[in-house]
Parts: structure tokens; sequence; C-alpha cells
């Protein structure tokens, strides 16, 4: 008869006399040779669970332990030996989790992240080459009105301007009237600036200090090219600090974590907790 049809009956017996106590054991099935005991799943009960819902646990509990118990039974007879060393993988594995989270934590506790910049203009000074622009970008003025705005004669007067006052009274203009606008010293991609001119197709008309304004369907259309750098020259500073910065706190960590690991090498080694064969 099946070894499984009395394990219910068992569970049922267990708990009615109550039999099962945390300071007692009792073997619940075997397969392979491989015991399973109550202590063995005990802590995957909660003190809140009545006895019928407690029987269909370690009922359910030892059917998938059997279950696993075969397969990983049928996985030693048929796999090679080469892939069946889990346990070394596993405490490789657990091992890396380890040393990550303490790389981490100290990088943490003290790393110093603070980049100054000069540091950035003297690493972007020495490494320009690496900063090349794959498509060309401007510093821009760049407005859109609907005809019926009121006060165009204002915008004409100040689009063109660079002093701080007019940019200011340029900006709260645009704030109020236009559809769209950018009045800013940061620079942009000219495919991003384009996309916002239905009549400009080409970028080689576009260079540094060009200025055009149009009317196109219902709108007045203004532009003001502040700064111009092409495709192929070097990255303004601005657009590949950030870059920059994080490629220095990069080269940070790496080296921080070489000489902890040096550091703690030297440690062990002077407390004679590094024993070498002695040849």
């Amino acid at each position: 008869m099946s070894k499984f049809f009395f394990i219910p009956i068992l569970f049922i017996s267990l708990f009615s006399c109550n039999l099962i106590q945390k300071e007692n054991d009792y073997f619940l099935v075997s397969v392979h040779g491989q015991d399973l005991f109550y202590s063995d799943i005990k802590h995957l009960f909660s003190d809140d669970l009545n006895e019928i819902d407690s029987v269909r646990l370690i009922k359910s509990l030892c059917e998938k332990w059997v279950k696993e118990q075969i397969l990983v039974q049928k996985a030693k007879i048929n796999l090679p030996i080469n892939q069946q060393n889990i346990k070394a993988q596993v405490e490789s594995y657990e091992n890396s989790l380890l040393i990550y989270a303490y790389q981490k934590e100290m990088l943490n506790q003290k790393l110093d992240t603070i980049v100054s910049n000069e540091e950035i203009l003297d690493f972007y000074n020495k490494n320009k080459d690496n900063f090349i622009l794959n498509d060309a970008v401007a510093k821009v003025n760049y407005v859109k009105l609907k005809k019926e705005a009121p006060y165009l004669w204002k915008v004409k007067r100040l689009f063109d301007k660079v002093d701080d006052e007019s940019k200011l009274s340029l900006e709260d203009y645009c704030y109020q009237f236009a559809d769209d606008y950018y009045i800013d010293d940061s620079w942009l991609f000219v495919k991003d600036i384009l996309k916002n001119f239905p009549k400009i197709h080409s970028i080689d008309k576009l260079y540094e200090n060009y200025r055009i304004n149009f009317f196109h369907k219902n709108y007045y259309y203004y532009l003001y090219i502040k700064k111009y750098k092409i495709k192929g020259s070097t990255s303004p500073l601005e657009l590949v600090k950030n870059q920059i910065r994080s490629i220095i706190l990069n080269k940070r960590k790496i080296i921080f974590l070489e000489n902890l690991e040096i550091d703690l090498y030297k440690n062990a080694l002077s407390k004679n907790d590094i024993q070498y064969e002695k040849k």
C-alpha cells in the first residue's frame, strides 16, 4: 500500500492527540533514503492556523518536498558530474552577493562624491578627442507666436539683444503670449530645433549669429542662433559635464575598491590570518 495513503491519517492523528509540539519532532515522509521531519517545516506555520488548515499545509509541503527529491535524484542520475556541482555555484554566487553588498556599503560610507568644476575642466581639456559631436548643436532664442499676439513690435525689438534685462523682458512676454519658445543658454541639438520650423529644411544654412523670422500658417516664427558647433567638432563642456562627472566618480570607485582589497589583504597578513604553504 502506498506510503502517501497514511500521511493524511497520520497528520490528523497527530493534531487530534495534540502530539505535535514545538519541543517534539516527528517523521513525516521518506523518499530515496531522504527523510522529512516536522522540525524541517514547522517554521512555515503561523500560530493562527487551525488544525484543518495545518493538516492541509503539511500535506502540501510533504508532496512538494517529495516531488523535489524525486527530481533531484533524477538529476543526479542523468546529469554529467560537471553540471551537478550546484553547491559550489551557489556558494560562489552567495560570496559575490556578500562582497557586492560590503563594497556598496563601504562606498556609501567613505567615497568622496564631490567633483569640482576644476576637475571636470581638467579632464575635459585632456580628453577632448573623446567628446566629438555626432550632430550639430546650438544655443538659440526661439519664439512661435500666433498672428493675433499683442505687441509684436516688442518681440522684434528684444529678440536679438543679449543683455540680461532684454532677455528677462522677452521671457516675460513669451510666458504670457507665445505658443512655444526657448530662451536659454543651454545647448540644443540642431535637429531638435529644426522640428519647430516648417520652412527650414537644411542645417547647412545655420551658423553662429544666424537670424531669421517669417510668417507661416497664422504663426510668426523667430530664430536667433547665438552659438553653433558643427557635427564632428569638439562637444561644448556644458553638454558633457554630467558625463565627465560620472566618469571621474567611476574611476574613483575602481581605485577605492582596489585599495580596499589591498588594505584588507595586508591587514590579514600582518595578523597572520593568512598561512601559505611553506616550501
